[in-house]
């Protein structure tokens, strides 16, 4: 293997599809259909938020990848906004750290971590409850405005997130230090610790983060308190100058807290989400393994995993896993549940690009490593020990799994506990040879189940069909095989993705200078769109999967309609299939 980056192509569609051959032809948009899928660097976290500067990666090198320190406030304001806070004084200190970054001045340090602090901290003890309310939902939205106008992508500000994550700085670490405990890791033990306090009820709706505070006054006359302990019992007091507390946050309902803790994962998820996301799209013709681990550079991810080369299941990771796997065990509510999904579909990212190899300059994508393959085992192996008697618990969580390799690999090691197929890797010829060998004989209908008194846990033919078609449908969507039959059939030729690009203001035209002139000739121009340079990929490879995958597909639509539909139902898979190939124009086409 030859580590080297693909490389931008000069070539065009115009400049090569009139003159070449056929083959030339489906090749050329073969590759450019791959190097879309590379390129598209939303489309590798689905569940994640796209930051803005995905959208214009020019204005984002500029203004945040090269550029210096934000600007900061004097040191007056600093300390007034420091006070503030000391003071108790919320709602004022959150009116003036949003009207610092609407003006585009960073706060200071350790702003973000004041803000999750504070969704951990506020109670109703001294304040009403609408005021909580309205505290804790302002102190949110400035927190990811705050992120927003001030990414992690801004290289300046990456000691401020390592700070806020409390990841330690190699450069004061030595042999003999403790180990620090990341911000992420602290709030899933948290988790951990409030699940087994809370009801199946509360755990599976989505409780509030508030609740009124109850003063416990026979408690205090039989303790003996000072006044002054307790006034500070009656009011909202805390020292901000001290690590976190989370005396008051314990006194709180486990729902309660389960929200906040929820709350403040989400933040940190975000974090991690953009960042990756942004690295992604900077390195578009640099990801692998070397810049993955590149000490420095590399993604937060990277460091709130602990994740080494070779070495992806670590502690953090099979904590995040566990609950996960809990989670679903206990029909959390999904909008939580989500959260830790996005974080092991982050996890799985970070695994799959690291793997990403090349051969002589071309990249071979879409593409699964033995590491990542691996880690999804790994995965399946945790949540099947916390999900061992409930098996419609897998039924529901394998279709909201948001990465498509993901989904359909999980689906795969799930049906291997029945008479599935083994020692194949998944694809449409799999499936195919499921249905040749009848497989689906092997599952008895849900109405034989209902009147089964033996108490073994059995999957549903029907069950076994529906997971199956998520399976398939999985992997045609992490090949985009859709849009390369669309091709194959209609000759249309796939575009390049296109970008933004920053430009000046649209020159105003010389003429007289009156208002009406003005009007009509000072506009300012849209921004221009330019193609992404096609990356180089290792066709041969490419190839055989997209042209064996499509071949199976089109003998699977066939073997249903002439065998199978007659002794099963499968009209899922005939309305997907006859979308997917549209019969009335397969014929004569090759693949």
């Amino acid at each position: 293997m030859n580590n080297q980056h693909p490389e931008s192509s000069g070539v065009t569609p115009k400049e090569e599809s009139p003159n070449s051959d056929r083959k030339q032809h489906w090749s050329w948009n073969l590759r450019v259909l791959i190097s879309n899928l590379y390129m598209k660097t939303e489309r590798r976290l689905p569940g994640a938020s796209v930051p803005r500067c995905l959208q214009n990666t020019s204005q984002c090198v500029s203004k945040h990848r090269c550029a210096p320190l934000p600007d900061y406030p004097c040191f007056e304001s600093a300390q007034a906004l420091r006070n503030t806070l000391h003071g108790q004084h919320y709602d004022t200190f959150l009116e003036i750290v949003e009207m610092k970054v609407l003006q585009g001045i960073y706060p200071g340090d350790g702003i973000m971590e004041r803000l999750a602090d504070m969704a951990m901290i506020l109670t109703a003890k001294g304040i009403s409850v609408a005021k909580l309310i309205s505290l804790y939902e302002t102190l949110v939205r400035v927190f990811y405005l705050l992120l927003n106008t001030f990414p992690p992508c801004w290289t300046g500000l990456r000691p401020y997130y390592l700070n806020f994550l409390k990841i330690p700085v190699p450069e004061i670490c030595t042999r003999h230090s403790k180990p620090l405990r990341g911000k992420l890791q602290f709030y899933l033990d948290l988790v951990e610790n409030i699940i087994p306090e809370c009801s199946d009820e509360d755990i599976g709706k989505l409780n509030k983060f508030y609740q009124n505070h109850v003063y416990n006054f026979t408690e205090e006359e039989k303790l003996n308190l000072s006044q002054e302990t307790v006034f500070l019992r009656h009011v909202q007091s805390y020292n901000w100058m001290n690590e976190l507390c989370l005396d008051d946050f314990n006194q709180l309902d486990a729902p309660v807290r389960l929200s906040r803790v929820f709350d403040v994962l989400n933040m940190l998820t975000r974090v991690l989400e953009m960042e990756l996301l942004s690295w992604l799209d900077h390195n578009r013709f640099h990801q692998s393994s070397v810049e993955v681990f590149l000490e420095g550079t590399e993604p937060f991810a990277v460091l709130v995993f602990n994740l080494k080369p070779k070495e992806f299941f670590t502690d953090s990771v099979r904590q995040v896993m566990r609950l996960f796997s809990l989670g679903a065990a206990k029909s959390l509510d999904w909008e939580r549940l989500n959260i830790l999904q996005r974080l092991i579909s982050l996890i799985m990212e970070v695994s799959s690009t690291a793997e990403i190899k090349y051969v002589n300059n071309a990249v071979i994508y879409p593409n699964l490593g033995p590491f990542t393959q691996k880690l999804i085992t790994d995965f399946f192996a945790v949540f099947k020990t916390h999900n061992t008697e409930k098996i419609q618990t897998y039924i529901k969580i394998i279709p909201q799994l948001d990465q498509p390799y993901l989904r359909f690999e999980f689906a795969d090691h799930f049906l291997k506990l029945f008479f599935y197929t083994r020692n194949q890797p998944f694809g449409p010829q799999k499936v195919y040879k499921e249905f040749q060998s009848k497989q689906w004989l092997n599952y008895k209908p849900k109405t034989e189940i209902a009147h089964d008194q033996d108490g073994e846990i059995q999957l549903s033919r029907e069950d076994y069909l529906d997971i199956l078609l998520i399976a398939l449908k999985a992997y045609c969507q992490w090949l985009d095989l859709d849009k390369y039959w669309n091709y194959l059939k209609t000759k249309e030729i796939i575009q390049p993705l296109q970008t933004t690009i920053s430009v000046p203001f649209g020159k105003i035209k010389e003429e007289p200078h009156t208002s009406q002139s003005s009007r009509k000739t000072k506009m300012i121009t849209s921004r221009p769109k330019i193609n992404v340079p096609v990356a180089k990929i290792h066709l041969n490879s490419m190839c055989e999967r997209y042209g064996s995958s499509i071949l199976y597909l089109r003998r699977l639509r066939r073997l249903l309609k002439d065998k199978v539909a007659n002794l099963v139902d499968v009209t899922a898979w005939q309305i997907f299939l006859d979308d997917f190939v549209d019969h009335n124009n397969e014929s004569g086409l090759e693949t």
